[in-house]
C-alpha cells in the first residue's frame, strides 16, 4: 500500500479545506476513522459486556462447550488470508463497512438462538465481520498517519475504541435489566450498523492489497509472525477464561462484569496512546518484552488468588496489557510500509493457529485439571513471548556482519 504522509496526519483531527467554497468541510480521515472505531467498539462492548452471562445463564453453557464456541469463532481469523485476497481488489472503507454489516447481522440474531448450533452459526456470522475488520482499519490508520506518528495513531485509535467500549460497558450494567440480553443485543446490532455507514465514507486506497497481491506468508516476516503466534494465545486464554472464570466459578453477576469491563476500559484509554507513543520511542521489542513478562504474573495470580478484589486488579491490568498495537506497528517497519494490508492478513491467520486450538485446549485442561492448569499454560506462553521479544531486540542490536545463520525476518 502506497503511504502519502498528509501534513495535517500527525496530530489533533483536522478538518480538511477542500469544498470550503462549496458551503461545507469534510471531516478528515483520521477523524473519520475514529469515529467508525468508536461505534464498532461501542457495539463490541455492549456484546462483551453480557456475553459470557447470556452463554451461561440463558444456555447453561460449560467451559468444554465454551471452548468449541471460541474455537468455531476464530476460524474465521484463521481463514483472514483467504478473505483478504478475496476482496483484495475492493477499497478498504467498503471491506470495512461490510464487515460491520455481518457483525451487525450475528448481533441482532444472537437473542434468537435456540441452542448450542443456533450459537455456533450465529457467532460464524459475527466472527466473520470481526476478524475481516482490523486488515483494513489498520492499513487505513497507517495509510493516513504522518511518518514517525504510527504507532501514535494507532495507539489514538484505540484509545478511542476504549473509550467507547467504556461507555458501551457502563451503558450495560445500567440497562441490562431494562432491556434485558435481546434490548443489548439490538442495540449492539444498531451501533454495528453505523460503523458501517462511517466507514463507507472514508477516504483510502482504491484497493485493500496493492503492490505484489502476495497474501504476505513471507520468511522475511518471521518475526512478527511469531510474536502474533505468541500474542494470539495470550490474547484468547484472557479473552475466553478470565471473565469465564468470575462468572462460574465465583459466581460474579452480569451487572458487576460490566462495571469491571468499565473501570478496565477506563484505564485503557489512557494507556493505549501512552503504549503508541512508547513502542515509537523506546521501540517494539522492549514494549512487549515488558508486556509479555508482566502479563505471565497475571494469569498466575489467576491461577492462584482467590480474593475477589484481588482478581478484579488482575482482570484490570490483563486489559490494559493487550498490546497487539505494538505488533502491528512492528509488521509496519518489517513490511517497510508497503503491502502492510496484506501483510497483516497473514499474521492474522498465522495467529489464530493458537486462536482456534487455545480456546479447546484451555477448555479440556480447565475441565480435566481445573482453571489452575489452564492459566498456568497460559502464563507458560507469555514466558516464551518475553524470551522471544528479548532475542529479537538482542539480535537487532547485533551488526549484520556478525550475524551468522540467522533466519530471514527474525530482526525486528
Amino acid at each position: 500500500m502506497s503511504e502519502p504522509d498528509p501534513p495535517e496526519a500527525g496530530g489533533g483531527f483536522p478538518l480538511e479545506t477542500a469544498g470550503r467554497a462549496r458551503g461545507f468541510v469534510r471531516p478528515a480521515p483520521l477523524l473519520l476513522l475514529s469515529l467508525g472505531v468508536l461505534a464498532w467498539q461501542f457495539a463490541f462492548g455492549l456484546y462483551r459486556s453480557v456475553y459470557n452471562n447470556f452463554l451461561v445463564e440463558v444456555h447453561g453453557v460449560r467451559a468444554d462447550q465454551l471452548g468449541v464456541i471460541e474455537s468455531v469463532r476464530e476460524v474465521p481469523g484463521l481463514l483472514t488470508v483467504v478473505l483478504v485476497a478475496a476482496v483484495a481488489g475492493v477499497a478498504p472503507p467498503a471491506v470495512a463497512a461490510g464487515c460491520c454489516l455481518l457483525m451487525a447481522l450475528g448481533l441482532i440474531l444472537y437473542p434468537s438462538a435456540g441452542g448450542l448450533g443456533d450459537l455456533i452459526v450465529i457467532t460464524l456470522i459475527f466472527s466473520t465481520g470481526f476478524h475481516l475488520l482490523f486488515p483494513p482499519q489498520n492499513a487505513l490508520v497507517l495509510h493516513h498517519a504522518a511518518a514517525g506518528k504510527k504507532g501514535t495513531w494507532l495507539g489514538r485509535i484505540e484509545g478511542v475504541g476504549a473509550g467507547a467500549s467504556l461507555l458501551a460497558m457502563a451503558a450495560a450494567a445500567l440497562l441490562v435489566r431494562a432491556l434485558d440480553f435481546r434490548g443489548i443485543f439490538l442495540l449492539a446490532g444498531v451501533a454495528a450498523g453505523v460503523a458501517a455507514a462511517v466507514f463507507f465514507l472514508t477516504p483510502g486506497p482504491a484497493r485493500l492489497a496493492a503492490g505484489t497481491g502476495r497474501p504476505g506468508l513471507w520468511r522475511e516476516y518471521a518475526s512478527y509472525y511469531v510474536l502474533t503466534l505468541l500474542q494470539g494465545s495470550r490474547r484468547h486464554f484472557f479473552l475466553v477464561f478470565a471473565l469465564y472464570n468470575l462468572v462460574e466459578v465465583h459466581g460474579v453477576s452480569t451487572a458487576t462484569v460490566a462495571a469491571l469491563l468499565a473501570v478496565s476500559g477506563a484505564a485503557t484509554v489512557a494507556t493505549r496512546p501512552l503504549l503508541g507513543r512508547l513502542a515509537d520511542t523506546l521501540g517494539e521489542m522492549t514494549v512487549l518484552a515488558w508486556c509479555f513478562g508482566l502479563v505471565a504474573l497475571v494469569f498466575t495470580g489467576y491461577a492462584f488468588v482467590h480474593d475477589l478484589r484481588l482478581l478484579y486488579v488482575l482482570f484490570g491490568l490483563d486489559s490494559v496489557l493487550t498490546f497487539e498495537l505494538v505488533i502491528v506497528l512492528h509488521a509496519y517497519r518489517v513490511a517497510d510500509g508497503s503491502g502492510v494490508a496484506s501483510a497483516l492478513a497473514g499474521g492474522s491467520t498465522v495467529g489464530h493457529i493458537t486462536g482456534v486450538l487455545t480456546p479447546v485446549g484451555g477448555g479440556l485442561l480447565w475441565r480435566s485439571a481445573g482453571p489452575e492448569a489452564t492459566f498456568l499454560a497460559g502464563a507458560a506462553v507469555c514466558l516464551a513471548g518475553l524470551g522471544y521479544a528479548v532475542y529479537c531486540r538482542a539480535r537487532s542490536a547485533t551488526p549484520k556482519s556478525e550475524r551468522t545463520s540467522e533466519p530471514s525476518g527474525g530482526a525486528p
